[in-house]
Parts: structure tokens; C-alpha cells; sequence
């Protein structure tokens, strides 16, 4: 079984563990790194066209997903074309059937990645099976997927300032920055407007008071809007 962690491969990696574990087989779980190395934009296409999932480690979610339900499996990456070298390790291994995903990439991206599920289908000479999952499939793997085989999170500059979770924390600190500093101006500046009665308090009181209540709401928004982000 074939995983590059898309969307696909996961749904296939449920069933290829349901039907090793029917048939008491052992599970062979391959890696295929392309040499070929591909720019950033391309890298993209890719994840996008393959439906691949960025956070989680396809291979670690078959060892789990395979560990829980008592299965045998044996780990392989290995190097090259990416069909020719799923072929290539199922005949080595003599493997009765190869279970694997299909992206089913289509337009451009289908000129440009090709449809490997077809190739393979084409080139070998065991049973193949290849899933594309029903959006409940894909759903049900993916959340699977999650629990058990995500990669944790690189956290670097550019990861933290392009979140929307410091997105949206500066904008509410640049609203904070804007009111304080208007209270600010005026206690320094136009001590005169900070005296001036608001009902039975003064501007000055009342701005202190905006201040400390504006800065408690957006703590309390902005932490549970955090915390929503997180668990998506």
C-alpha cells in the first residue's frame, strides 16, 4: 500500500488495514520520494491537485491505524518514479494485491502529475485496487488521521505572523494602541476635555474605564477565537 498522506491514501490506508487484518496478511506500507526536486509553487500544485494533507505523516497513520487493529506491517521508503517504483517493490515482495488511493487530478494538473492510480493499474501484474473515497470516506480518514498520525506544527516566524490567530491579534491590538492613545493625548495634551463631566464622572474616568473593559473583551474574544483556530 502506497501513501503520500493525500486525502486518497488515507481513505485506501483504512481499508488496506481492514482487509489485511480480514485476511491475516501483513500489511507492506511504502514511501516513495521522488527525485526530482520540485519548487515551491509546484510543490503546491501538487498538494493541491493530489488533495495531499500537509499536517499529517501518512505512514506513522498506517503504523498506528495497523498497530490498533493488530496488524503486521512492514515499512519500505524508497526512491524514483513514483509508479514505477510502487511496481517495481510489489513485484520484489510478490504482494497479492497493491491498495492505494486515486487523486483523479484533472485539467492542467492532470497534464502536469498524471493519473498514477491508472498507471499502476496498468503496469502490474497483481490485483490493484485503487480508492477514491466518497466525501464521507475522505471525512472519516482524514479525522482518523488526525487524532493518531498528526505532524507536530514547524513554528517559525513566517508561520506565526501569516496565522490568522496574530492576524486578528493585531488588529485588536492596533484598536487597544488607538484608544489608549487617545487617552493618552488628551491626559498629557487637553488636560481640559479629561475634566469635563460625563454624567456623574469625567471624560478622564470614563476613558480609563473604556480602556480596561475594551482590553478584557478583546482578551476574552481573541482567546476564544484561538482557541477555535486550533482545533479546526
Amino acid at each position: 500500500m502506497p501513501t503520500d498522506s493525500s486525502l486518497p491514501a488515507l481513505a485506501a490506508t483504512v481499508i488496506a488495514v481492514d482487509r489485511a487484518k480480514a485476511e491475516n496478511a501483513t500489511l507492506i506500507v511504502l514511501s516513495v520520494v521522488e527525485l526530482t526536486p520540485s519548487m515551491e509553487v509546484e510543490q503546491h500544485a501538487e498538494n493541491v491537485g493530489l488533495r495531499r494533507c500537509p499536517n499529517i505523516d501518512g505512514m506513522k497513520f498506517a503504523r498506528e491505524l495497523a498497530k490498533q487493529k493488530g496488524v503486521e506491517i512492514e515499512e519500505i521508503t524508497q526512491e524514483g518514479p513514483v509508479a514505477g517504483t510502487i511496481v517495481r517493490v510489489a513485484e520484489e515482495f510478490k504482494v497479492e494485491a497493491i491498495v492505494m488511493g486515486c487523486s483523479k487530478p484533472h485539467g492542467i494538473t492532470e497534464l502536469y502529475l498524471g493519473d498514477v492510480a491508472r498507471a499502476v493499474t496498468k503496469m502490474a501484474h497483481c490485483e490493484v485496487v485503487a480508492i477514491n473515497p466518497t466525501e464521507t470516506q475522505g471525512k472519516e480518514a482524514l479525522v482518523l488521521a488526525r487524532k493518531i498520525a498528526s505532524r507536530p506544527k514547524e513554528i517559525t516566524v513566517k508561520t506565526i505572523t501569516s496565522s490568522k490567530q496574530f492576524k486578528v491579534g493585531l488588529v485588536l491590538f492596533t484598536i487597544y494602541i488607538a484608544v489608549y492613545g487617545t487617552l493618552l493625548y488628551f491626559g498629557s495634551f487637553d488636560r481640559s476635555v479629561m475634566s469635563e463631566a460625563v454624567g456623574k464622572l469625567n471624560v478622564g474616568m470614563v476613558l480609563g474605564l473604556t480602556v480596561i473593559i475594551l482590553a478584557i473583551i478583546m482578551a476574552v474574544v481573541f482567546n476564544w477565537y484561538a482557541g477555535k483556530q486550533e482545533a479546526l
